[in-house]
């Protein structure tokens, strides 16, 4: 089997069999086409009730708050803090997540009437999350009361006790796993101190700021805090935001991240905030409606080059910007600094694959750590998750400067990347993340330990049944099973992203009726299998090999579905993803 996007792998493709009296249960119910109804039951969203939810998302569905451990101490807190009229530090991250979750806040607590500023680190300079250095330098001199950090906090216990020594109090508000207790902080708000159940356990940074922003409107309005001067913010159009931060940072997009994910895209549909359109258009985008994977490969791309390569005060500047013209400016700006970031990136992607393609033993490893001088820090995360698609297993990439190295981490699903690296621990000075993506800071004579100890962790959490990397097909069809009302109601499972990807089919006997090589990288298709009277269906293949042969037919393909939106028409287009 050869693989588009995997070239030098061999992949085992598992086609899945859903009981047939849910799929039949489904069918009757939504009155859907009989495929519809496969791809829903092969997503076991549980009973018709969940599964009406699913299709149709609605912020009404939204759990309580309550649901948050120290959300009541926060929103007490951050009341008397405007009250008091105390000076607040909203303290971010560098990446889309933490600037989104920086905005929610510091937009909320302005509109608020807050005494309010907002601080976002430097990647190379400062490093991730708050710390003592934050507290002399940022939080004493400008008399700061309150710190509120989002996306980040609850490894500060330096920090946290530091600013107590100073009478500064801080609200963690955070979603990254625990590992150690937590910060003596005022309050703690990170949906990890929960059980895994809960509803809310894969929120976002963003989400939980969101969440917190939420519980502290319901308890102002409760004081009569709002007036005319002073009108109650609509957290619906901060939704756009936490779409944003939320697809992002690559957290499940089932349950409680769905919901907020439909309302974001709504919102960005309605071009209501002037920066997200300003960087819609700077990116090229022109179809409508825009999707998940707008924000994925266009809109966060932007925003975290800034933090990669600059910093994020310039994407913090856009979406908060009120005039078309700095917009504009601003996210070409941006534009500019993601070309760079491909660059860069590209670079060291390809010399890796050149390193490992040359070294067969290699190959064999179910784990990689890779290391370069000099790499730019801001961009091995990338790379890294580049050769997860690529290599289909768990990789760390580390920039080794001096005696100290960094590096960051992708995973594949089976494989709890933070549980991995845990194993490790020994090895490190610090590390931090979640299940697909973690960042690590050791020394560099440790680097080739890591490896023999990274692997060692990965082997032990594959499951003995894991015979290698597995494609999994949602249905096999025949071409003339493909319809309009198949690809409208597929798009009621999106937005897709992680844990619900979009579904996969496979097809056998594909006959090419044409072929035609554009963008230098992509091949468009014309798709028929022998026997069938229907016209054949458009398809294309993205990021052609170099040395991509000139095919005639496929025994067997595996596709995803779609309309391809154009000036106002749409066609169904199949996305070739392996073969």
């Amino acid at each position: 089997v050869v693989i588009g996007y995997g070239p030098i792998m061999q992949m085992q493709w598992k086609i899945l069999q859903p009981e047939r009296a849910v799929v039949e249960q489904i069918r009757r119910r939504f009155e859907c086409h009989p495929v519809t109804a496969t791809v829903l039951a092969n997503r076991n969203i549980g009973s018709l009730d969940h599964v009406v939810r699913f299709i149709r998302p609605s912020l009404e569905n939204l759990p309580s708050p309550d649901a948050l451990r120290g959300l009541s101490a926060a929103v007490d807190r951050i009341i008397h803090a405007l009250q008091k009229d105390e000076k607040i530090l909203v303290f971010g991250d560098y990446d889309a997540d933490g600037v989104t979750a920086g905005v929610v806040m510091f937009n909320f607590l302005k509109a608020s009437g807050a005494h309010v500023s907002l601080h976002l680190p430097h990647r190379i300079h400062e490093g991730y999350g708050l710390k003592p250095m934050s507290i002399m330098q940022l939080a004493l001199p400008a008399r700061i009361g309150l710190i509120i950090t989002v996306d980040n906090g609850s490894s500060s216990f330096d920090a946290v006790a530091a600013a107590k020594r100073f009478g500064i109090d801080v609200i963690v508000t955070d979603h990254h796993n625990i590992e150690a207790g937590v910060p003596e902080a005022v309050a703690v708000v990170n949906p990890k101190m929960g059980p895994p159940s809960s509803e809310l356990a894969d929120l976002a940074g963003v989400g939980v700021a969101f969440y917190l922003v939420i519980a502290l409107r319901t308890a102002l309005r409760g004081m009569g805090w709002w007036h005319r001067d002073r009108p109650e913010p609509n957290l619906k159009a901060y939704c756009d935001l936490v779409a944003i931060g939320t697809v992002a940072d690559m957290v499940p997009l089932r349950n409680v991240n769905r919901v907020l994910v439909c309302a974001g895209l709504e919102q960005i549909n309605c071009g209501a905030r002037i920066g997200v359109q300003a960087l819609l258009k700077s990116s090229g985008v022109k179809n409508t409606p825009i999707n998940a994977d707008d924000i994925a490969y266009r809109i966060a791309p932007r925003i975290n080059a800034a933090g990669r390569l600059n910093s994020a005060r310039l994407a913090f500047d856009l979406l908060t910007c009120d005039t078309p013209e700095s917009a504009a400016t601003l996210a070409d700006d941006l534009g500019t600094l993601n070309q760079r970031r491909q660059q860069m990136e590209n670079e060291i992607f390809e010399h890796i694959i050149r390193h490992l393609d040359n070294r067969s033993d290699l190959l064999d490893r179910k784990a990689f750590v890779l290391a370069g001088a000099q790499w730019h820090e801001g961009v091995i995360g990338i790379v890294a998750a580049k050769l997860v698609a690529r290599y289909h297993r768990p990789v760390i990439v580390v920039s080794a400067k001096d005696d100290l190295a960094k590096g960051s981490g992708r995973s594949v699903a089976h494989i709890d990347l933070y549980a991995a690296i845990a194993k490790c621990a020994h090895l490190l000075e610090a590390y931090g993340g979640h299940r697909l993506a973690a960042g690590i800071s050791l020394q560099t004579k440790n680097i080739g330990a890591l490896q023999s100890a990274f692997e060692t962790a990965v082997a032990e959490m594959t499951p003995s049944d894991e015979a290698g990397p597995q494609l999994t097909i949602d249905h096999e069809l025949q071409l003339d099973q493909i319809c309009p009302q198949l690809i409208d109601e597929l798009e009621w499972l999106s937005p897709f992203g992680t844990e619900n990807p979009p579904p996969l089919f496979m097809a056998r006997e594909v006959k090419v009726t044409r072929a035609a090589i554009i963008g230098q990288r992509h091949r468009r298709m014309q798709l028929c299998q022998p026997d069938q009277c229907s016209p054949p269906i458009g398809a294309i293949e993205f990021n052609l090999a170099q040395d991509a042969p000139r095919l005639e037919a496929f025994q067997q393909l595996a596709f995803r579905l779609q309309w391809n939106r154009y000036k106002g028409e749409k066609e169904i287009q199949m996305i070739i993803e392996a073969y």
